[in-house]
């Protein structure tokens, strides 16, 4: 199945001459593909990968848009035009102007259309933030202002349409910080972790014509030790005798198909010899969902994965993430998926694939999406190249009774929203803290997390305030790498480290004001604070993590710490160089980390030392040592012991430099890696053999 493309059934009028005066307003820094964007390219794709018909109307391109007051009529004029889906605040709607909480943002276009019989017209936002209301042709068809900055949704606008040109109209009112919503990392004013507000539409808006009962979606449960998928249908229109057939198809053909004898229960079909989805081969079947009824026929295309994720503990006890009952760890990145012309929205389809296969190149097999809800096709692209996720909620900043009942009607939208997405393998509820209500009712969202879709892991919550319930334990650690304590039923999951800033000239968004959680000047020092975090990382994933999260994909705004520049121009390190340290953490899952000697802070241990600058040679294995003193590390004084909890001084030393010897006998095989810990203060040179 085609899902890029659909045949349009429904007539656009556009207006050529309005296109040529488009242009994006002024940013710091545009991306490659948004400096190609256009009235005409400007998101063409069919935005529903997961349910695709042929008969649709795309309604991006140029709109009228006008501000008002927040309790202001709808506008006599019109202000100009705004490129549609991009938030009037991005550079890519032509606009950009910050929308305020006391202000309300109108739109406005025509669109012609043949109405479809005993048909239905439904018109679909992929994204509006936060509440909106519609009228079409002066009638307003939102029985109920929508409000989700993060949800898409449809309205059936049958009764209001007409045939020829219709006038479609939209409000909408964003308080961002000021209100109760999830809004992620925007903010009114924007510092540190904290972007630039989204305000308005920000994912496509269109049309599409389907019979008086059509499917409106489904839901899929794979049992790969049964071979089976179990696909319920939800349905709208009047049912009786109708009848519905799914099928699950490869390359075209036909693998099995039942009819659905009950639409309150699934249909299950069986697979021979499935092929799994894993990322390394992310195989996906197609769906084909015929429904029948009054003698009109819907044809809905989907598709599914057949694959099983799990916690399970491994044989030294250890809890650890299973694909398809294969013992995983998974290593990835935090996306948070911000653009320096679109804010929320990507410039473009080839600039989602651009940020999937750059952590595909360096070998990472997961990425945590970070408080935000991407366009369908995004979920897409990461099912068809084999990227497992993370999928965070979109947080809020504030807690409260408004908020908790927000919270808890958004949270289930996401689940259901992206039920069928594959590549999707845990939840994460809540970040460190953000809107995050006090124990019982985060337990208690956990807990239902879990038993509403069981398809899936749910994490505890990410960063801190974690009550001991949820599928992982989850710490943050900058620059780290640090790793929570191997429980025995939850996974050890280190849910963000790094955050090593590198400044490119040329590709920052502010000058004189970017940041990092470390940072270096050059490239080669980054890359080699880069292969120390990971080479230490390796042993943790030995003694028992299970999975970790980089920060993080791309720099955003401020932030100067990711792989690639905002702009996406610049990728800092090789990433073959980073595939090659991801690999050596896959390796590392089934190593065992073992004590060759205990450090003084664990038992006292013996060295010769002495204060004099010793003679040639005293670094080789042969050296006579036998004149100089014997002491228990470690060395200093009382006071280098006051200022730092971890210093343990036995051994007084109080001059400039001191040098150390030992030997110790080790009988087994060289290992693989062996690692000194030392804790020093100013310089060390260290020799071994």
């Amino acid at each position: 199945m085609n899902k890029g493309k659909s045949i349009a059934a429904i007539s656009v009028a556009l207006c050529a001459a309005a296109f040529a005066g488009y242009k994006p307003a002024a940013a710091p820094i545009m991306t490659t593909w948004g400096e190609g964007i256009t009235p005409e390219n400007a998101w063409r794709e069919y935005p529903r990968p997961q349910l695709v018909r042929a008969a649709w109307q795309n309604l991006n391109g140029l709109w009228d848009y006008a501000v008002t007051s927040k309790n202001g009529e709808r506008p006599a004029e019109w202000q100009g035009q705004i490129l549609v889906p991009f938030a009037i605040e991005s550079a890519l709607s032509g606009v950009g102007r910050l929308l305020e909480p006391t202000e309300l943002l109108w739109y406005r276009r025509t669109f012609k259309s043949e109405l479809p019989g005993n048909g239905r017209l439904l018109l679909h936002f992929g994204a509006v933030d936060f509440r909106a209301q519609v009228w079409v042709n002066n009638i307003e068809v939102t029985d109920v202002p929508h409000e989700s900055g993060n949800l898409p949704f449809t309205i059936d606008i049958t009764h209001a349409a007409k045939a020829g040109v219709n006038e479609l109209v939209l409000s909408v009112w964003d308080p961002t910080t000021d209100g109760n919503q999830s809004v992620g990392k925007q903010h009114l004013k924007p510092h540190g972790c904290r972007y630039t507000r989204v305000s308005g539409i920000w994912q496509t808006v269109w049309l599409e014509n389907v019979p008086a009962a059509y499917v409106t979606g489904y839901r899929t449960v794979t049992d790969i030790d049964k071979s089976s998928v179990a696909v319920t249908l939800t349905a709208e229109g009047n049912l009786m005798g109708a009848t519905a057939v799914v099928e699950a198809m490869l390359n075209g053909v036909t693998l099995a198909k039942d009819e659905v004898k009950n639409w309150n229960a699934p249909v299950v079909l069986v697979l021979d010899k499935p092929q799994l989805w894993t990322p390394e081969t992310p195989t996906l079947y197609d769906l084909r969902i015929t429904l029948r009824a009054a003698g009109a026929e819907d044809v809905a295309m989907g598709y599914f994965g057949m694959r099983k994720i799990e916690q399970r503990t491994d044989d030294k006890g250890i809890p650890r993430f299973y694909l398809n009952n294969k013992k995983v760890f998974l290593s990835g990145t935090l996306d948070q998926g911000w653009w320096p012309d679109g804010l929320l929205t990507p410039p473009s389809e080839d600039a989602m694939i651009f940020d999937i296969m750059l952590l595909k190149e360096c070998g990472f097999n997961m990425m945590r999406k970070h408080v935000k809800i991407e366009p369908l096709r995004y979920y897409y692209l990461c099912d068809k190249f084999g990227l497992m996720v993370f999928q965070d909620m979109v947080s809020g900043w504030k807690d409260g009774e408004d908020r908790s009942t927000l919270y808890r009607r958004e949270f289930k939208g996401v689940l259901d929203l992206l039920q069928t997405i594959p590549s999707i393998v845990m939840w994460v509820p809540y970040n460190e803290g953000w809107g995050q209500p006090e124990k019982a009712k985060t337990n208690m969202v956990l807990d239902w997390a879990k038993r509403y879709d069981p398809t899936r892991l749910v994490s505890g919550p990410s960063g801190w305030k974690d009550h001991g319930v949820g599928d992982a334990l989850d710490i943050h650690k900058y620059p780290g790498p640090d790793m929570p304590p191997v429980t025995p039923n939850r996974l050890a999951v280190l849910g963000e480290f790094g955050g090593i800033g590198l400044a490119i000239e040329g590709h920052l968004w502010a000058k004189g004001s970017s940041w990092g959680y470390v940072s270096d000047k050059t490239a080669d020092e980054s890359f080699a604070r880069f292969t120390s975090l990971y080479d230490h990382l390796s042993k943790l994933v030995s003694k028992g993590l299970a999975a970790a999260v980089y920060t993080q994909t791309s720099d955003v705004e401020i932030e100067i710490n990711g792989l690639v520049t905002y702009d996406r121009k610049h990728v800092k390190y090789s990433p073959a160089k980073i595939a090659k340290l991801n690999r050596l953490l896959y390796l590392a899952l089934d190593r065992t980390i073992f004590e060759m000697l205990p450090t003084s802070q664990q038992q006292a241990q013996q060295w010769k030392y002495t204060f004099d600058p010793p003679a040639a040679g005293w670094e080789q294995a042969g050296f006579d040592d036998s004149s100089w003193k014997t002491g228990e590390a470690g060395f200093g004084n009382a006071k280098v012991q006051a200022d730092n909890k971890e210093a343990l001084a036995r051994t007084l030393w109080e001059t400039p430099a001191i040098w150390l010897r030992r030997t110790f006998d080790f009988e087994n095989a060289a290992p693989y890696k062996a690692h000194l810990k030392i804790f020093y203060d100013e310089d060390t040179e260290v020799f071994l053999n």
